[in-house]
């Protein structure tokens, strides 16, 4: 059976409070058997807590007295960091509710409630997502899901999940793929039908290195100038940096940027309207000029 984090969380939590507890009283506490409880016991002390078993009919769990200081050891700045990190794994739903709670008691009470994190889109459709993925890497099983490319191909993949990452404006999946036998990242908008399957991690998972989320293997990036019109201002500090805007006395930018090619730049480009023209590249401009002549006759009357 594997060791729950969770419940190793508590028994830390149980232990500190009191001396000692005995191994049976535990078990009971956490609905386990007595052999889990020192099955849990033996990982917390290879992690490093100084946990062991007094012998007699007063005896029982202990954890040195030396490391019910250690908490002491954590300034100010350092209690509240964990704290906001213990908020930030309750509101995402990375553990137990309780438990965090109980740790953060144990810290010294509640974070300052300064930050709010929601996993969920806006049209509340990709609510189960995030479970069923946390679900997945967190008890290793494998996920199937239909993933549909920005080439336009729609394919079936079982993959080993390993962990999610939020680059830019988007989270995504890194895992090992078994359709492809090797690492990929998947955008988590274009996954579909996601669930849990049967089978293992092959050890190709277990070694796997998934790739930075960046350009890097990718063309070389399209330096692009455009010329964006001043009401649509706001919408510049969402898609470019700082460094890449050069504002007009009229209230217009010059936007000078450099990007992996690929469909998604005229999607972007079109996506500001008959505010935005492509100064540079040449061919940008011409391409945006016929996807624009398209839209225009499929929308005549």
């Amino acid at each position: 059976m594997a060791v729950s984090v969770s419940r190793m969380f508590e028994m830390l939590y149980l232990l500190l409070e009191r001396d000692r507890i005995p191994a049976a009283e535990l078990a009971q506490r956490l609905e386990v058997s007595v052999r889990t409880i020192y099955r849990d016991v033996q990982a917390l002390s290879e992690a490093g807590v100084p946990i062991y078993a007094e012998r007699g009919r007063s005896g029982g769990l202990c954890i040195l007295p030396s490391f019910k200081l250690s908490k002491a050891m954590l300034s100010e700045e350092d209690r509240s960091g964990v704290l906001a990190s213990l908020r930030a794994m309750e509101q995402t739903g990375a553990g137990e509710r309780d438990t965090l709670r109980r740790l953060s008691a144990f810290l010294g009470g509640d974070a300052p409630d300064w930050i709010r994190i929601d996993l969920s889109d806006w049209s509340g459709q990709q609510n189960a997502l995030i479970p069923t993925l946390k679900t997945a890497i967190l008890e290793r099983r494998r996920l199937q899901f239909d993933y549909y490319a920005e080439s336009g191909a729609t394919s079936s993949r079982v993959v080993c999940p390993l962990r999610l990452c939020f680059k830019g404006h988007a989270w995504y999946l890194q895992a090992y793929c078994l359709t492809r036998c090797a690492c990929r990242t998947f955008r988590l908008t274009r996954i579909r039908r996601a669930q849990i399957v049967s089978g293992s991690f092959p050890e190709e998972a277990d070694t796997c290195m998934p790739p930075p989320i960046d350009a890097s293997g990718a063309p070389s990036p399209v330096c692009i100038r455009l010329h964006i019109d001043a009401c649509m201002a706001y919408r510049l500090y969402d898609d470019f940096s700082d460094g890449e805007l050069l504002w007009q006395e009229d209230g217009s930018c010059i936007v000078q940027a450099a990007y992996p090619p690929g469909a998604w730049v005229a999607s972007m480009i079109l996506s500001y309207g008959a505010h935005a023209e492509v100064l540079s590249p040449p061919q940008l401009r011409e391409e945006i000029a016929q996807i624009a002549e398209k839209i225009a006759a499929r929308n005549q009357s």
